[in-house]
């Protein structure tokens, strides 16, 4: 005799809702980010605002929709870096499907066409960019992510943070992020953020005025989340010299 199914009561469907998204949560945590690095809270010593804590929750419900209207096509294609040293790979990888750039086919995803971490090497970008080698050995400069970049079909204006200034900045990534068609990558020192590491590079994916806070969508989420950071701290990561160009950090502004 078959068994009539039994339909789920209120009370066990709250329940199951409860464990499904603390399991999510859970994996989220597991597989994104180092164990000691959601646990800062806010107001801790490096300043930063990290992903998942109620004050995050709070800047990005209290920010416009027109502020974090990039946050939906960046979190889509979110990836993380598949080595430490392939932040701007990963950033331009997200990017560039954002923007909705048309890819080199990759035996992976064929007949789907999808930018990732190994089909952006393509024979044009390894003839003006550092060889895949030499990428995992120090990463790429800004200079090199925007040509990185534009070989793969991207429009890109590089800022370097010595020729700008902290209000320059702020209103030329609002104003970029305000536009649909318009990704914002910023370098930055991590020393200078209070968290351990050199070099990094990420999109910023919102903003909320009355924190004067970015959110910077960290690609190294097995050791940071993303974290809302205010302008100046941000700008100040980004004035270090890079050894490997000679010349500060800075932004790209990026676009079909």
């Amino acid at each position: 005799m078959v068994r009539a199914a039994v339909r789920p009561t209120s009370r066990w469907r709250a329940w199951w809702s409860a464990r499904l998204v603390a399991g999510v949560l859970a994996g989220m945590l597991s597989l994104g980010v180092a164990a000691g690095a959601d646990a800062r809270a806010p107001g801790a010593d490096d300043g930063l605002v990290y992903y998942l804590s109620p004050e995050s929750v709070r800047l990005f419900d209290t920010a416009s929709e027109r502020d974090k209207s990039e946050f939906w096509p960046l979190s889509a294609r979110f990836v993380s870096e598949v080595r430490q040293t392939f932040c701007g790979v990963a950033s331009s990888v997200m990017v560039l499907n954002a923007l909705g750039i048309p890819s080199p086919v990759d035996p992976e995803w064929y007949p789907n066409q999808y930018w990732t971490q190994s089909n952006i090497f393509t024979a044009s970008a390894l003839k003006v960019v550092p060889s895949v080698h030499k990428i995992e050995g120090r990463g790429l400069t800004l200079d090199q992510l925007a040509t990185l970049l534009r070989v793969s079909g991207a429009k890109v204006e590089a800022v370097f943070a010595s020729d700008t200034t902290l209000d320059a900045f702020r209103a030329v990534a609002l104003d970029a992020m305000h536009k649909s068609d318009v990704f914002v990558v910023v370098n930055v020192l991590r020393g200078r953020l209070g968290q351990d590491g050199g070099g990094h590079i990420s999109p910023l994916a919102a903003y909320n005025p009355e924190a004067d806070r970015f959110l910077f969508m960290d690609v190294a989420r097995y050791k940071y989340l993303p974290s809302w950071i205010t302008a100046r701290q941000l700008f100040d990561a980004m004035q270090p010299v890079d050894p490997f160009s000679g010349k500060s950090r800075g932004f790209l502004l990026v676009s079909k």
